[in-house]
């Protein structure tokens, strides 16, 4: 009878095998065949546990735009976006980083770098980028013939997505002048969306990178040590003279 042939378990049928595997095989060909599996395997718990443990810059950046399941897009964008900001484990070597960001156009994700990414000379790439494109004020809108929809207006959703923008970065500032770090993220989490889905035909409205900037500043600048007190002098005063009549003694 001819032996079977084994396979190993990350080619198993049942999508709990390969799941196992992904998560903790350690065959070499597998560690080497999870950036494939992150984007080939049929089972979505798969293919985000491979992309989980391979931590692939690649395959993070494709699996957030063509991954077939919803959370696995969130998923692999919020990693692809750490991995880009250097604040994951397994991020690329930062020159890595920096020849990649002088030419992303992905504004969410300079956003994001300008914010939380650890290294200064990364933060100052991004925010140059942010600074470059931009508009000050309003200007006028004009609709676009060739994508008119009575039922949703693009020229208005752009106005409303503005506006959304402006008072996002009014409540950034608000916070961190109030030094409340925690509230002024949680507003710049919003700012990200908003700026994913601002029309990438029109400059940024100047206001996100003024919020990046004040963001930055509270985030990195280094705590101005504290006030030192007066050196103490040592006093010396001269003895005390009184005004008796010649011959009286003073009573101590």
């Amino acid at each position: 009878m001819a032996k079977t042939k084994e396979r190993s378990i990350w080619h198993h049928r049942t999508s709990l095998f390969r799941r196992v595997a992904a998560e903790f095989g350690r065959d070499e060909k597998l560690l080497a065949a999870l950036p494939r599996l992150a984007l080939s395997d049929p089972d979505p718990s798969v293919r985000r546990a491979a992309l989980s443990r391979s931590a692939d810059l690649a395959a993070a950046q494709e699996a957030s735009y063509t991954d077939g399941d919803a959370e696995n897009r969130v998923f692999a964008r919020a990693l692809y976006f750490s991995l880009m900001a250097g604040t994951h484990e397994q991020a690329p070597p930062l020159s890595t980083r920096l020849r990649l960001m002088k030419v992303q156009s992905d504004r969410a994700l300079i956003l994001h770098v300008s914010i939380y990414s650890p290294n200064k000379s990364l933060r100052a790439v991004a925010q140059q980028s942010l600074e470059n494109d931009r508009h000050e004020g309003t200007r006028e809108v004009t609709p676009d013939l060739g994508f008119s929809d009575p039922i949703f207006n693009k020229v208005r959703s752009r106005v409303m997505l503005r506006r959304a923008i402006v008072t996002v970065a009014c409540e950034i500032e608000r916070s961190l002048g109030v030094a409340d770090e925690n509230a002024a993220l949680k507003w710049a989490d919003a700012m990200e969306r908003f700026v994913g889905d601002w029309p990438a035909r029109w400059p940024l409205p100047h206001y996100v990178a003024r919020a990046s900037r004040l963001l930055q500043i509270a985030l990195f600048s280094a705590p101005k040590p504290p006030l030192a007190p007066p050196r103490r002098k040592d006093l010396s005063f001269a003895s005390p003279t009184f005004n008796l009549p010649p011959g009286t003694a003073h009573k101590t």
